[in-house]
């Protein structure tokens, strides 16, 4: 949810069990992608989401609070556990609590110690209501001095986290991914990921930092600096686009057009460049 919740992104983009959520996954099934980050957060049916992530066949990494005030955190964290252990038993639960923390107060109009604190608080809480919880915490690290990792810093020493999360976009670096990933890397010495990181068309900060490029493209780009940080050391665990589905602008969720950063469109056609890109990693892969 964005602007303090007044625009749901699942319901905008239909990504709904009783919508198109089994469609969207059977997309990037056929991409060979089987972990997704997605969103069990307040005014959605937790069980039907994690079932239908269940029944498609692919593990998501769950959003709680993404860019909204979350008025019973302690709540929807215990729903959340207690769902995922009535659908998938005693699988792996995996869990970003907040999305963004350093970035989610000037958005959700919260200081960020109260981000920071309800992330800590929500982890906790899935963990005493669930036996296996993994936490991802991420945040937009565009470079590498301390400011930019304050928020993770603050999580960090309160609770055990799982892998790292770094959200990379073209419009927003200061320094190349490749020094960033290090820079994490050493800093915390865990499993770090690209936990976002996409292409927007049309984006004019895109398309002036990067001429020529496109989804496909700035995804090899991607792939080839963490080739780089894997071969200094870093243990990078994967690489996430974000949002997989083109959405609706974020001032205008009734807008006909969308952005063109997804995957997936809105008549659940694919774009070509990134659709072919990734049936180039998963032929690498496979190799």
């Amino acid at each position: 949810m964005v602007h303090g919740g007044s625009h749901d992104l699942l319901v905008t983009t239909r990504h709904t069990p009783k919508s198109r959520m089994l469609d969207h996954y059977r997309i990037v099934r056929d991409h060979r992608m089987t972990t997704v980050r997605d969103g069990l957060v307040p005014g959605h049916h937790v069980s039907e989401r994690l079932a239908a992530a269940r029944r498609a066949g692919v593990e998501a990494i769950w959003d709680l609070s993404h860019y909204h005030r979350n008025e019973d955190p302690v709540r929807c964290a215990r729903i959340a556990a207690e769902a995922s252990v009535a659908v998938n038993g005693r699988d792996r639960l995996w869990l970003c609590p907040v999305n963004e923390p350093s970035l989610y107060p000037k958005i959700a109009g919260m200081p960020r110690h109260e981000a920071t604190s309800m992330a800590i608080t929500m982890a906790r809480v899935a963990r005493d209501h669930h036996p296996d919880v993994g936490i991802l915490t991420n945040d937009p690290i565009t470079g590498v001095g301390d400011r930019q990792f304050e928020a993770t810093d603050a999580i960090v020493s309160a609770i055990h986290v799982d892998v790292i999360g770094i959200n990379y976009y073209p419009h927003t670096a200061r320094t190349s991914l490749v020094k960033v990933l290090m820079a994490t890397w050493r800093r915390y010495r865990k499993p770090i990921m690209v936990s976002e990181t996409s292409w927007h068309d049309g984006h004019p900060v895109h398309h002036r930092r990067y001429p020529g490029l496109n989804k496909g493209t700035w995804l090899r780009h991607v792939v080839e600096q963490v080739d780089i940080a894997r071969f200094h050391g870093a243990d990078v665990v994967g690489i996430c686009w974000y949002p997989i589905v083109d959405c609706p602008p974020w001032h205008s969720p009734n807008a006909r057009n969308r952005w063109s950063h997804g995957l997936i469109r809105k008549d659940l056609s694919v774009d070509p460049w990134l659709s072919a890109e990734l049936g180039r990693i998963g032929m690498r892969e496979a190799a």
